[in-house]
């Protein structure tokens, strides 16, 4: 029982991370020479990020107890990232 009801709490993750990737929309161009990927951050979760592989998100997590820094583009601490999520 434990069993299933794990894999079925890992497919409505899944379901619901995918469905967020449908939101975000990567820019249609390749990485500047100055950046080695597009990042871009979770609309809804800090400790989140999107990598955009030729227009396509994916969404990425940072270590624990780390937010994404939408300026520095790295997983950062708290406090310096200075991430704000809207509900």
């Amino acid at each position: 029982m434990k069993a299933i009801f794990s894999i079925v709490l890992l497919v409505c993750l899944l379901g619901v991370f995918y469905a967020q990737a449908q939101e975000v929309r990567c820019p249609d161009r390749v990485p500047r020479e100055d950046e080695e990927a597009i990042l871009i951050p979770h609309p809804t979760n800090c400790k989140h990020y999107f990598v955009c592989d030729y227009g396509r998100p994916i969404v990425m997590k940072c270590p624990d107890d780390l937010h994404f820094n939408p300026t520095k583009k790295v997983c950062d601490f708290p406090f310096q990232a200075g991430c704000i999520v809207y509900p």
